[in-house]
This record gives C-alpha cells, structure tokens and sequence, in this order.
C-alpha cells in the first residue's frame, strides 16, 4: 500500500534521529461543492508562492526545543486559536514526549526573521479517538502556551461545503525536497467526498476528514513539514479555518488530493479541552 504521502516529519539538525514519525497534509471536502477550472488556480510546484508578512496572522510553527535555529528545528505547522493556544495534528504531537520538548515559532513568516518569537509549552492534547475509526481520523491536537503568542486568533469555522477554494499556508517541501525559511501559500478546490473516496478507498473517513487539490493535473499540494498547520476559507472577506494538514499519497500527484482533518467534526471537543485548561 502506497502511503508515502504520510509524510514524514521533517527534523532538524540537532535532533534525534529515531523519530520516525508521519507528517500528513489537510485538504477540503465539500460534500456539494462544484469544483472550479484548473485554470482558475496558480498551478506552481507544491508550495505555491512566499506568503507575505500579517498575511496569516495565526500561522505557527512547531519546532524541537534545544540546539539549532527555528529553521533547523521547525518540523510542523500550528494555529493560533486563542492567545494561548495552538491547534495543530495528532500526528505532529505524538513524536513529542514531553511539553519540555516542544516550542512555538511566531511573530513572523520567516523563520529566520529577527521577529521571530519562541515560545515554551505547558502541555499538550491529542485527540481521544486519535486514529479511530481509521488511520489518521481524528487528527488534531492541541498546544498549551506558557504564555500568548505573538498571532491573532483565527475563527473557526463550522460549514466547509460553503466553499469552492480554499487557502494553506506552511514551511514544508516545495516538491524537490527542499525547504523555505519563508512560509509559502496557496490556493487549492475542494475535492468532494466522493472523489475523495475514490482516490483513497477505505483509508478515506468523510467524516473526519477532507480533500482539496487539483485531481486531473496535480501541482498544488500541502507537503512534509505543512503538517498540522492550516487551510482556511475566505468567508465575507475574513478568513476562517476549516481544516489541518494531514495526510495523502505524494505530493501534488494527479489523482492523489490532499487530506485534511476536517475541524467542523470535532468543534465540541476542542472545546471540552479549553474549558479543561480554563
């Protein structure tokens, strides 16, 4: 079974090299959406195109404590939800074993910025039903800060099938196995559940997860080091996010979308762990 688009996260310098672990993209799935021309979308290699500084003010990076620059140790992404905390994937978290040995990047785009903030966690959450009814459902986790992040909260949102395009945003593979400092962005159509089913079969939960990419030609994609970060829709000119970077087969392969953990499902959840750490 092909599953080498359950990427595998991108260490830095400096860290162990034991940690096998998955690092997945988030695609949407709008169960109606009619999907838009190829033509409409800025077809570039997986990446897409420098994002511009406050363009996404609630992308994070997660990246290893210890030795090393942000760029070295950033291996997913995260988003800010409130001042003190990141939403991000399961898949991410679950190679951390301790809060001790995680921190978060903001405060700019690129990693190399001297804007750049690091800033240390109290505790982690990954999803209860993590993996459950299959493999890379329930794909999210949560990020306690020790203190607010330099980021804006984005809303989240609760209708993915509203829209016909989404956005994400991330540090990972540009497709030839190289990595900006600068995170990229891009523009990518909702694959329905149904295209979506018949790309994965059985690996597919419609209702824990989405998809989103160019199905006929490829080239625009989420890849390694995009996981756990965001894809988002614009709703009434403001962006909203509706899904997290999670998993797939390759990278912006034709006839392989992208597949992101859909947020709508698990809102509640999400909430039940806040009110916790409230």
């Amino acid at each position: 079974m092909d599953r080498k688009r359950k990427h595998l996260v991108r260490i830095g310098a400096g860290v162990a090299a034991g940690l096998g672990a998955v690092a997945l993209v988030w695609t949407g799935v709008a169960a109606n959406a009619e999907e838009p021309a190829a033509d409409d979308f800025e077809t570039k290699i997986v990446g897409g195109e420098p994002a511009e500084e406050g363009q996404y003010p609630s992308l994070v990076a997660l990246g290893h404590a210890g030795a090393g620059t942000p760029f070295e140790r950033q291996f997913c992404g995260g988003t800010v939800i409130t001042e003190t905390v990141v939403l991000t994937a399961a898949h991410c978290l679950e190679v951390v074993d301790s809060p001790d040995d995680l921190v978060v990047f903001s405060g700019s785009v690129d990693l190399d910025s001297e804007d750049l903030v690091e800033t240390t966690v109290a505790d982690f959450h990954l999803a209860h039903d993590y993996n459950e009814p299959v493999d890379l459902a329930n794909d999210w986790g949560l990020i306690l800060l020790d203190e607010p992040v330099d980021a804006e909260p984005i809303d989240v949102g609760t209708e993915p099938e509203e829209f016909d395009v989404l956005e994400t945003a991330g540090w990972g593979n540009l497709g030839d196995d190289t990595y900006p400092s600068v995170a990229q962005r891009l523009e990518v159509p909702f694959v329905g559940d149904d295209d979506c089913e018949a790309a994965y079969g059985d690996e597919f939960d419609a209702q824990t997860m989405l998809c989103a990419g160019d199905l006929e030609n490829g080239g625009i994609d989420s890849c390694d080091g995009d996981s756990g970060g965001p894809i988002m829709a614009d709703k009434d000119g403001e962006l909203i996010l509706v899904g997290i970077v999670s998993w797939g087969h390759g990278c912006a392969e034709a006839g392989n979308p992208g597949v992101y953990a859909e947020v709508a499902d698990f809102n509640g959840a999400i909430d039940d762990v806040l009110e916790d750490w409230s």
